[in-house]
């Protein structure tokens, strides 16, 4: 299928999947992908149920019943990047930054979740040196990071093998949903504040996303720039 078709095809059906599970679509999806991954950036994506919930300083609440309805969506969208892009997807990431109403969709595929094969972009060793030290300083120096681009302006950084014991003690007892809120909110201020993308690439960061999957002990962080 030629490629413009394609991602025009597979944003109009992503849209009408939203729509028909949460009351409201976004406004608008940018979608990128190559032979690493795949990318859907939502811009304005809130219902007025949620607008209330965020008002009352309930974004936790937001946060949980999103999970919930994804998990029921991933499958369908995962067949339909395949049969529309071309791409075999094996992992599907995502996060919201609720504060702008916009969310980020991270495909994997099997060449990207091959931490021997890097994109050699300008600086890349100076982001993932960066990125491993707060990471360390939260959890433990990954034991594997490689990264890649999506388009000019979304960096995706695969981070494997960064829990440590007492945080899979804590997913097994049945806390995983408290860790990933802590999680999320200490590493996003450390990975904003003290990740110089300036300095290691020359590009103004606009936002950040991060995902994990506990069970495999993988996390994603996208980038997105100016």
């Amino acid at each position: 299928m030629e490629k413009k078709t394609a991602l025009s095809q597979l944003s109009s059906q992503t849209g009408k999947m939203l729509r028909e599970r949460f009351g409201k679509g976004p406004e608008s999806i940018f979608i990128s992908y190559n032979e690493h991954g795949i990318t859907l950036h939502f811009r304005n994506f809130i219902s007025a149920v949620e607008m209330i919930l965020l008002d009352k300083q309930k974004g936790e609440a937001v946060r949980e019943t999103r999970q919930m309805v994804m998990d029921v969506l991933l499958p369908d969208l995962k067949e339909f990047i395949t049969q529309t892009v071309g791409i075999a997807i094996e992992e599907i990431y995502y996060d919201w930054d609720l504060e702008d109403h916009s969310g980020i969709m991270i495909g994997l595929t099997n060449k990207s979740l091959d931490a021997d094969i890097q994109e050699k972009y300008a600086g890349y060793e100076k982001v993932h040196q960066q990125v491993s030290e707060v990471t360390a300083h939260v959890q433990k120096i990954p034991d594997h990071i490689y990264s890649f681009w999506t388009n000019p302006r979304t960096l995706i950084i695969v981070r494997e093998g960064l829990l440590i014991m007492l945080e899979k003690e804590l997913i097994n007892t049945g806390y995983e949903n408290a860790l990933r809120v802590a999680k999320t909110s200490l590493e996003k201020k450390l990975l904003l504040h003290d990740v110089d993308m300036e300095q290691a690439i020359g590009r103004t960061v606009t936002g950040l996303y991060l995902d994990w999957d506990f069970e495999r002990d993988r996390s994603v962080l996208v980038y997105t720039f100016k």
